[in-house]
């Protein structure tokens, strides 16, 4: 396998105010060339990212600079390879619906500039559309759907009703109707421009598009299982004389929809590994919701003969992944989404393996394992106030996926506050977590980090990988030489 070192590393120094970015220094990463993407020639960047990484409060929008102290304390670790930031459609696509408009790349720079101006990498998140105000990312937006897209006839929106599985919070933010032709074809048409911009920047690891909502590939949240009011209002979208009717109806057609999703991205033949989110979807009792993240591991990984080599395979990603998830795995074929089994099953292809946890392994500051408080006794309960999650125990997770072939871990900011925050302070000190659970957060962090994930020659570094603050001195630099690609535009 060849390897490429980025940069001429230092050593590095200790800060004592650990909250300053700008004390941060970084360990170079290392990538695998054609190793890890089935066509880009830069290659990919496996271990850990910090998840949302420009969530709202967490950057200054005047000059980028870091506010928010737990994403400090991650993005100041050398381990860390990057972030994943996350761009809202509307973001940058002004369009206007009437073939005039252009593409702003103003917000996407001014979201990577964090991590591009120290030399780490970035994940790009693409998200057509989003249910929840604190999921408005871009200051002043009302959506991430462009709104001359919302407000397009021929598409048409939803909304999930209160009281629905996060329908609650959604604010009334209505969701398009994705899979009507005005929809797709414009966000097509996006998000070819998009790869088109970015695929040549040597900084950029992977691109992770949405296909629903957010970057999933299930129409809203809620909307996944057959008697969730949300689902029943996506139902009500479709034609037929009784509720199984449209119910059979909307799921022929949202799988059909995500099919061609799926081949547009690979037709994209981007340099870049596209990575695609695997979900459960059923929109009745008869229908096995785990089908559905087959058929999504299918279609993004067979060989398309047709394509001449210009469909290269996607990545697989999960947001999804637990511990309690694990614990079912190891009693029944099935963890959510199949996602145990389908990584274990497509690890020899060199794709990027992607996954991130529903919530950080702590609620209110309190990683797991979770027997130890009483109240957390009932499976899947989650209890803000004495830290109950269904994530569980961040090493375990972490051991376990490495096990079925993860190589990009995508993780909230909090489980480096639990490995590194010396300054925890907590009241009574047996919640100090850092203090309880540092070392076997920070020995996992190193088990999933790029320097544990890909082998390295022996001539690439000078010195050996030290502690945290310290950071190998490194030799060289890559030469990327890209081909100029002809894109398909896929409808």
């Amino acid at each position: 396998i060849l390897l490429l070192a980025l940069g001429e590393g230092t050593v590095a120094h200790k800060s004592s105010h650990m909250d300053d970015p700008n004390n941060a220094t970084y360990a170079g990463y290392v990538r695998g060339v054609g190793t890890y993407s089935t066509n880009s020639q830069d290659g990919f960047v496996p271990g850990l990212y910090i998840t949302t990484a420009n969530i709202p409060g967490g950057t200054h929008k005047s000059d980028g600079s870091l506010v928010n102290r737990k994403i400090v304390l991650a993005h100041q670790d050398w381990r860390t390879s990057g972030g994943s930031v996350v761009i809202p459609w509307g973001a940058f696509d002004k369009r206007d619906g009437q073939g005039g408009g252009y593409f702003d790349w103003d917000y996407v720079e001014e979201q990577m500039k964090p991590w591009t101006d120290r030399g780490q990498m970035v994940n790009l998140l693409v998200w057509p559309a989003i249910q929840k105000k604190d999921q408005i990312f871009e200051e002043g937006a009302k959506s991430a759907t462009p709104e001359s897209v919302l407000l397009q006839a021929s598409v048409g929106t939803f909304k999930c009703p209160k009281g629905s599985a996060q329908g609650g919070k959604s604010g009334g933010i209505p969701l398009p109707r994705f899979w009507k032709p005005d929809m797709y074809m414009k966000y097509a048409q996006a998000l070819k421009v998009f790869v088109e911009r970015y695929e040549n920047r040597p900084e950029v690891n992977y691109f992770r598009f949405g296909i629903g909502v957010g970057a999933e590939s299930y129409p809203a949240n809620g909307a996944t299982t057959p008697n969730n009011y949300c689902m029943k209002e996506f139902v009500k979208q479709f034609e037929g004389d009784n509720h199984e009717e449209r119910a059979e109806m909307a799921y022929i057609t949202w799988s059909n929809y995500v099919k061609h999703r799926i081949l547009a991205f690979r037709r994209f033949n981007s340099k870049k590994p596209i990575v695609v989110t695997i979900n459960e979807f059923s929109t009745s009792p008869r229908i096995n919701g785990t089908d559905f993240s087959h058929m999504i591991a299918h279609e993004a990984t067979k060989d398309y003969n047709h394509c001449d080599g210009a469909c290269p395979k996607l990545g697989l990603g999960v947001q999804g992944a637990t511990t309690n998830g694990i614990d079912a795995h190891s009693t029944r074929p099935d963890c959510y989404a199949n996602w145990c089994s389908i990584f274990n099953e497509k690890k020899h292809l060199g794709i990027p393996l992607q996954i991130q946890t529903p919530l950080h392994s702590g609620v209110n500051g309190r990683p797991g394992p979770w027997q130890e408080d009483k109240k957390c006794s009932k499976p899947f309960k989650n209890n803000g106030k004495h830290g109950c999650t269904t994530t569980g125990n961040l090493a375990e997770l972490i051991d376990y996926s490495l096990s079925v072939g993860v190589n990009a871990f995508e993780l909230y900011s909090y489980e480096w506050c639990v490995a590194n925050d010396v300054r925890w302070k907590a009241r009574p000190e047996e919640l100090n977590w850092h203090v309880k659970y540092g070392k076997q957060y920070s020995d996992a962090l190193d088990r999933a980090s790029n320097h544990q994930l890909v082998p390295h020659p022996k001539d690439l570094y000078i010195g050996s990988i030290g502690p945290i603050g310290t950071r190998p001195k490194m030799r060289g630099s890559p030469t990327d030489t890209h081909e100029s690609l002809h894109f398909l535009h896929q409808n």
